[in-house]
This record gives C-alpha cells, sequence and structure tokens, in this order.
C-alpha cells in the first residue's frame, strides 16, 4: 500500500511539474542592485579620503511578450537606480534611468521557469555628483552611456503570479563624461558590475 501510495504521489508531482504555464504577456515589477565600483577619485579636489561605494539600488518594472509554446520571449526593461553616500564631509551621489530591450530564454518552462536573459541598453540618463563639506565639486552626466547584461532568471509561477530572482553582470559604462561644473575634465566613468534582482509580476 505504501509503495502504492508513493508511486501515486510521484506521478501526480512529476504531471505538475512537467505542465506546461506558457504566458502569451508577462509584466513584472522588480527591485534590484548594481554593484558597481566606478573610479571617484578625479571627482575630488585633494581630499585624502573618500566614501566607500555601496551598491547602486532601485525599482524597475519588465514587460515580456512569448511566442505560444516557444520559449523565447522579447521585451522592455525600465530601471530607476541612485546611492547616496558619504563619510567625513565627503559625498557621493549617482542616480540614473535605463531603458532596455529584453529577451529570455527559458530552459525549463512549467511550474516553475529557469533560463538566461539578456537585456542591451536602449536609452539613458543620470547624474554622478561629488560633494565635499557641502559643496558640490562635481556633477557628471554623459550622453554617450552605453550598457548590456547577461544573467540568469529563475523562479515559480503560482496561480498566474511569478516570483522569481536574477542575478548576472552588467557592463555600464559613461563614456566622455562632463562635469557641468567645470571643476573636473571630462572622462569615462565604468559603473559596471554584478548586479542581482527579485521580481514579482503576472502572466496571462
Amino acid at each position: 500500500m505504501k509503495q502504492f501510495l508513493l508511486c501515486t504521489l510521484t506521478l501526480i508531482t512529476a504531471s505538475l511539474l512537467s505542465t506546461p504555464a506558457h504566458a502569451l504577456f508577462e509584466a513584472r515589477v522588480t527591485y534590484g542592485l548594481l554593484a558597481s565600483k566606478p573610479e571617484m577619485a578625479p571627482l575630488y579636489t585633494g581630499s585624502p579620503t573618500l566614501p566607500a561605494i555601496a551598491p547602486t539600488y532601485g525599482l524597475g518594472a519588465d514587460a515580456i511578450v512569448s511566442p505560444p509554446l516557444f520559449p523565447l520571449g522579447v521585451g522592455i526593461r525600465y530601471e530607476s537606480m541612485g546611492l547616496n553616500v558619504s563619510s567625513s564631509g565627503i559625498e557621493f551621489n549617482a542616480n540614473y534611468a535605463r531603458t532596455a530591450v529584453l529577451v529570455n530564454y527559458r530552459l525549463i518552462n512549467t511550474l516553475v521557469f529557469l533560463g538566461p536573459i539578456f537585456s542591451y541598453g536602449l536609452s539613458h540618463s543620470g547624474t554622478i555628483k561629488a560633494v565635499q563639506n557641502g559643496t558640490d565639486t562635481a556633477r557628471m552626466s554623459s550622453d554617450k552611456i552605453t550598457s548590456y547584461s547577461a544573467g540568469l532568471e529563475a523562479g515559480v509561477k503560482l496561480i498566474g503570479f511569478h516570483l522569481g530572482a536574477e542575478v548576472g553582470y552588467q557592463d555600464f559604462r559613461w563614456k566622455n563624461a562632463h562635469d557641468e561644473l567645470g571643476n573636473v575634465a571630462d572622462q569615462n566613468i565604468n559603473m559596471s558590475g554584478t548586479y542581482a534582482k527579485v521580481l514579482l509580476g503576472f502572466g496571462i
């Protein structure tokens, strides 16, 4: 009897996990961070100490369309991220927004999902600001920002709702960033690093 029950439970579990759960449209909100470590020394004039950089973090949203019974999805990602750290009168602020095309491929797409996910930046805006003793020493921006990311997403689907996480690497470069205050020479700022996100959404 026990063997019969065990076999029955095994068959039911296997059936549930193998049941297709494809969504033609998926929308989700995200909360994530980007662990970048830009070179800050050029933004400060003669300061012996610099604030320790923490990851930028913020909210975002994804919208993904997938062909019926096909594991590839294409969509749009929007992110709004920021950071504010200070130490001994030295302050560093970064705020940026990013819109990117999004492509994912589901290796597993049943009640659980797993697969690679890629993004390529289409438009960017942002400001990086350095402050010393309450005075702005640099306010950097660029109209030549480029970005792309490659990661792995995984999660579960619960009655139409999707709960998951994503982790990977994002290449994020501000080319020829210009100081609006005129105190710092134009420079390239590398904001690349490891990123992570939690995802909450729904599919129809």
